[in-house]
C-alpha cells in the first residue's frame, strides 16, 4: 500500500510539473504532447486512487503542493526524472499487487518508460541548441 501512496504522490508531482511546463513552452508540438500526457496522468491518478481505495477502504488525501517557478530545462529534467522514478515505483508496487492491479502497474511502467523517453527527447531539443551556441 505504501508503494501505491508513493505512486499517487509521484503522479501528482508529474501533473504539477507538466501543467507548469505547458504554460511556458512555446513549441506547439510540445504543447500537444503535454496535453496528451496530462490526460494520461489524470487517468493514472484516478486508477491509483481506485486501487488505494480497494486496498485501504478510503481515497488518499492529497496535500497542496508548492509550485516553484522554474525554466523549461529544469521542468523537463524534473519530469524525465519523475517518470523514471514512477517506473521504479511501479515495479515495487507490482510485486505487492495481483490481478488487475498488477496489470495496471505493468501498464503504468510502460507509460513511464515511454514518457521518460519523450521528456529526454524534449531535453535534448531544448539543450542542444544552447550548447551549440
Amino acid at each position: 500500500m505504501y508503494a501505491v501512496k508513493q505512486l499517487l504522490r509521484a503522479t501528482r508531482k508529474s501533473a504539477q510539473l507538466a501543467k507548469q511546463l505547458e504554460e511556458i513552452v512555446d513549441d506547439e508540438m510540445w504543447k500537444q504532447q503535454l496535453a496528451l500526457y496530462l490526460e494520461d496522468i489524470h487517468r493514472q491518478y484516478q486508477l491509483w486512487q481506485y486501487i488505494h481505495y480497494l486496498l485501504a477502504g478510503a481515497y488518499e488525501e492529497s496535500g497542496e503542493e508548492k509550485t516553484v517557478k522554474a525554466p523549461v530545462a529544469v521542468l523537463v529534467h524534473a519530469l524525465c526524472f519523475n517518470e523514471l522514478d514512477k517506473g521504479m515505483l511501479c515495479q515495487k508496487a507490482r510485486e505487492k499487487l495481483s490481478g488487475a492491479a498488477q496489470k495496471a502497474a505493468d501498464r503504468a511502467l510502460q507509460q513511464a518508460i515511454q514518457y521518460s523517453r519523450l521528456f529526454f527527447t524534449m531535453m535534448q531539443t531544448q539543450l542542444v541548441p544552447q550548447i551549440e551556441r
